[in-house]
């Protein structure tokens, strides 16, 4: 009798339920969830206290050093009270970078919570930490007052970079690099 002939008992295939979670610990402090922006805007009302920006123009992404030697880095920091992200993106990209910002693509964010390490905040106080792609119209000489040094990477070794100092973040800065490449490329861009 052939093999195709023999009757195979029905298996009852387990159904797949995804319930967990990818965590991303920041510290002691903060417990975070990755959003991406095209599937889930950023929540009203949810404090953006800090904000990362991948600073582009062409086929090239720029990194900042403080002259105090703390490696080289994307624009982030802590978003004032006051400003929005954006505007600390843009504010920011021009002091550290010497960048004029012409549009801020939102990548992702991280929906962040604080553990109860954190001193500043009372435990499950949420915020959001917001990734960007600052596109840069032009870039003038970084201001001598504030300390900072900039360095132009072709993409593939500004990627590596991230790829290193960013390892829990760079799969999403690399999403929204690529998003960049094709707004750029199809001349869908603000400036």
């Amino acid at each position: 009798m052939p093999l195709g002939d023999i009757p195979m008992p029905q298996i009852p295939v387990p159904e797949t339920h995804y319930h967990g979670k990818t965590e991303i610990i920041l510290g002691d402090h903060w417990s975070a969830e990755y959003f991406d922006a095209e599937e889930t805007p950023l929540p009203e009302g949810v404090p953006a206290l800090y904000a990362y920006a991948c600073v582009v123009k062409g086929d090239y992404g720029y990194l900042t050093e403080h002259e105090e030697g703390d490696g080289w880095n994307i624009v982030e920091g802590e978003v004032p009270e006051g400003e929005s992200a954006e505007e600390f993106v843009t504010r920011t990209s021009y002091e550290q970078i010497g960048a004029t910002i012409s549009e801020t693509l939102l990548v992702g964010f991280l929906d962040c919570e604080a553990t109860s390490n954190n001193e500043q905040y009372e435990t499950h106080f949420r915020s959001v930490r917001p990734l960007y792609v600052a596109v840069a119209s032009e870039l003038n000489p970084v201001p001598e007052e504030t300390g900072y040094h900039r360095r132009r990477l072709p993409m593939n070794q500004f990627q590596n970079e991230l790829r290193n100092r960013y390892l829990l973040l760079s799969q999403h800065l690399f999403t929204g690099l690529n998003r960049y490449t094709i707004l750029e490329r199809t001349g869908q861009l603000k400036g």
